[in-house]
């Protein structure tokens, strides 16, 4: 018996070491944004701290939960800008984040801001698995 879970072993070693990563190194602040203000306003910083230029997407949802499951929905209530960008190199931005819904927040409307770093296609190689990395930020406003 154990022979062949010694086998397993070293074959999943090679598979692991055979197959290179890609990470990046796309950083966000703050973590959450809490905004009291009915016509809030808040800022998120993003940065690229990796050695070649990072597309980036961002959007916003309506975030509930139902049945303890997340569930975010398409909103016209809150926008961010800019919607993409392309971060150099140990380059910095800002995304605001803006509450545009006539209406007083309800008792803490709640929303998701999803920071997507997009694949670049010239890095995509055979045998080499990219790793990208999506910040899912809350966003509350408060009455």
């Amino acid at each position: 018996m154990r022979a062949p879970s010694v086998l397993l072993v070293a074959l999943a070693v090679a598979v692991v070491l055979s197959v290179s990563a890609q990470a990046s190194s796309l950083r966000v602040a703050p973590i959450w944004l809490k905004l009291h203000d009915p016509d809030g306003a808040g800022v998120v910083r993003v940065w690229n701290d990796d050695r070649s230029a990072v597309q980036v997407q961002v959007r916003v949802f309506r975030w509930t939960v139902v049945d303890g499951n997340d569930v975010l929905e398409p909103t016209r209530d809150v926008v961010a800008s800019p919607p993409m960008t392309v971060l150099v190199p140990g380059a910095e931005n800002l995304i605001r984040v803006v509450r545009v819904s006539d209406k007083p927040p309800a008792d803490g409307e709640r929303y998701r801001l999803l920071i997507d770093e997009l694949p670049d296609p010239n890095r995509q190689r055979a045998g080499r698995v990219n790793v990208l990395v999506r910040h899912a930020i809350p966003v509350t406003f408060l009455p």
